[in-house]
């Protein structure tokens, strides 16, 4: 009874699974390509199956699957490994080199680095090696970009590159173009201490550039610790390191002049010969820097004849006789340091002596101390004790100093005095002589604006040259013109362009015409503007440049726009201010502060005649009518985006822009493949 009853149950609980696993199966949705299956049956024949019985999983439900994001990073690293660069367009070290200098001689600064980080890393993924990144360097050092500069140092040394001698060369280079000097500075100062710590050893150039650097960053005190560093080590000081010292000097205006006689006066000592170098910094020197005191050109020139004569003469000076043995102990000592002579202050400089006579004879000392005051000397001649041998004035540069006719001093004010130091026009060239030392135009171009202020003084200048058979450039005749210009000589900076005219045609027969030819350029129509002292002469000048096929800038018209203001010509101003949106050119501060200046120079003579009870019509009707005009000149501009400054490092950073005028601009690109010859040539035995 039992056992019927549970296998009754077991029957009825199999056919209860059998009815719902066809009932889910009924329900389940097929598709038509599932119709098209072949149908399986179980072994009692009951069930169809629509796929394989071996197979399992197909009666679950379809798995989702969900879409995540993927890595950018992951992204990037599949396409690098997967976008494999063809091996035939790489190129060779040489060729991407070339392709980088044909883009630095353009100026074109930003395509040069993409050659190497767009085209060499990305592209081609050529390693690339320290002649590229010296060449890079080297074009961002000459144009100032200091900080991509040192940005390609730090890349080429992750990438286990070796810095040669011209690397640090170039970044140096790169401190002293900086628009930032302060920041030049912090760069020049941290490569130096990181040299030190490496251990790096400069060679004569880095040396001299070093020098360079910091005295044109205004740090003169390390540049001449680096020249006694020179020193310990034993190295040869030449005339090229003179030549960066005096460059360093340079920067120091108010003792510069006196810094450099003494490097000067060293370089002599030494037995360095001066070059033309030498001589032209000599004449920025005196043209940019001051002297010192009396005191100081007095020892300077007691120093050279105690090194250089056996047995100095006096120097007669009006007044109390004062000197410094404590100086004259520090320069006979060997110890002292180009640091110590050239900038150390005396500090017992108030400790003076008197000579027991009473002819005001003093013994010349030496320079070792700062001033601020600027000396020059008083020469009296004397001809019947003069032979065309000897010098007409003393001439600090020259290694005996001529000091019969010297009876007193003054303190200068001009260049023209501290020119007189060195000799003059005529005793320089001698020195240059003396020393076989060829002048060249940029001798006189720098010497031009240490002369007189007259046409006769220069007029001498321009028979110098003729005698030397030295042929004045575009450049020169430019500074002439100025010159005229400045002191209000119209008539003779116009004469000058005739000059040109002249001396145009006359080198028209020579081989070489192209290198020595002279043309109007830019600079000389900028200087012709301020010639221009109304409307008629303005177009005048234009019209010729339109002639020429130049672009007429902003600073010309700035030029225009001061004469006009200074006169106060209401239509010469307007018509300035037409050529300006005529030719949709970016004014400058300067072109903005002409007018400003001028609008409130209207407004004081108004609001004077106003207090006066004068009445002035037509003054008041040309301003109303110059104040709307200008009103809205100024909102057509764009003031705001004109006043906005912008970063000296901008540019760089930018394509290269299209110029107006048609540039002949081609890049040539490097052949991937060579064809060579496999000419047979038939062995021919030499007898």
């Amino acid at each position: 009874m039992n056992s019927r009853y549970l296998r009754s149950f077991t029957i009825l609980r199999t056919l209860k699974q059998s009815n719902r696993y066809v009932t889910t199966l009924s329900n389940f949705p097929l598709s038509q390509e599932k119709h098209n299956k072949k149908e399986f049956k179980t072994e009692n024949n009951n069930l169809n199956y629509l796929g394989d019985p071996d197979t399992f999983g197909t009666l679950s439900k379809k798995v989702v699957e969900h879409n995540f994001e993927e890595d950018e990073d992951d992204i990037k690293e599949e396409k690098f490994l997967q976008d494999l660069p063809l091996q035939s367009q790489k190129l060779t070290i040489k060729q991407y080199a070339d392709l980088i200098k044909q883009y630095v001689k353009l100026k074109r600064l930003k395509e040069a680095i993409d050659i190497l980080e767009v085209r060499m890393l990305k592209e081609d993924r050529v390693k690339p090696d320290n002649y590229i990144y010296n060449i890079l360097i080297g074009a961002c050092a000459e144009l100032g970009y200091t900080k991509k500069a040192f940005k390609l140092y730090n890349d080429m040394k992750k990438r286990t590159l070796k810095p040669t001698g011209d690397t640090y060369t170039c970044l140096f280079e790169a401190c002293i173009n900086s628009p930032f000097p302060k920041y030049g500075l912090k760069q020049a100062t941290n490569l130096r201490n990181l040299m030190i710590e490496k251990g790096v050893e400069p060679n004569l150039t880095n040396y001299n550039v070093m020098i360079k650097t910091f005295g044109r960053c205004s740090d003169l005190p390390t540049a001449f610790k680096i020249v006694d560093e020179m020193i310990s080590k034993k190295i040869k000081i030449r005339v090229q390191t003179f030549n960066h010292l005096l460059q360093a000097c340079i920067t120091d205006k108010e003792n510069g002049l006196r810094h450099g006689l003494v490097v000067w006066r060293k370089m002599l000592n030494m037995k360095e010969k001066p070059n033309i170098y030498s001589f032209n910094l000599m004449l920025r020197c005196v043209k940019e820097c001051n002297l010192g005191s009396k005191d100081d050109l007095i020892q300077l020139i007691e120093a050279s004849q105690i090194q250089l004569q056996p047995n100095p003469k006096p120097l007669f000076i009006e007044g109390k006789a004062e000197t410094k043995h404590n100086n004259i102990q520090k320069l006979k000592s060997p110890k002292n340091s180009m640091e110590e002579v050239c900038i150390k202050e005396d500090s017992n400089s108030d400790e003076s002596s008197s000579l027991p006579n009473n002819n005001n004879v003093t013994q010349l000392q030496n320079i070792t101390s700062l001033a601020t005051a600027e000396p020059t000397l008083q020469i009296i001649d004397k001809p019947n004790k003069i032979t065309t041998s000897q010098r007409t004035v003393p001439n600090l540069l020259s290694k005996v100093i001529n000091i019969d006719e010297v009876l007193s001093l003054q303190e200068v004010t001009t260049p023209q005095d501290k020119f007189a130091i060195i000799g003059g026009q005529d005793d320089f060239l001698k020195e240059m002589n003396v020393y076989s030392v060829q002048p060249d135009i940029k001798t006189f171009t720098q010497m031009l604006p240490l002369l007189e202020n007259s046409t006769e003084a220069e007029n001498r200048l321009l028979e110098s040259m003729n005698a030397l058979n030295i042929k004045p450039d575009i450049d020169f005749y430019n500074m002439l013109m100025k010159k005229r210009c400045l002191r209000y000589d119209y008539n003779a900076a116009l004469a000058v362009k005739n000059i040109i005219e002249k001396d145009r045609k006359s080198r028209k027969r020579h081989p070489l015409s192209k290198k020595h030819s002279l043309k109007l350029n830019i600079m000389t129509y900028g200087i012709l503007a301020l010639t221009c002292k109304d409307r008629k002469q303005a177009e005048e000048l234009l019209n010729e440049m339109k002639e020429k096929q130049l672009k007429l800038n902003i600073e010309i018209l700035g030029t225009l726009l001061q004469n006009a203001t200074h006169d106060m010509q209401f239509g010469y101003i307007l018509f300035v201010m037409s050529l300006v949106k005529q030719d949709n050119l970016r004014v400058n501060g300067v072109f903005l502060k002409h007018l400003e200046k001028f609008n409130n120079k209207c407004l004081s003579i108004l609001e004077k005649n106003k207090q006066n009870n004068v009445e002035s019509p037509v003054l008041k009707a040309a301003y109303e009518r110059f104040y709307k005009i200008y009103i809205n000149w100024l909102n057509d501009i764009n003031i705001e985006e004109v006043l906005k400054e912008e970063h000296p490092w901008q540019q760089f950073k930018e394509p290269h822009p299209e110029t107006l005028q048609r540039e002949n601009i081609n890049i040539i690109q490097p052949k991937k493949f060579y064809k060579r010859s496999h000419r047979f040539v038939k062995y021919v035995p030499k007898v």
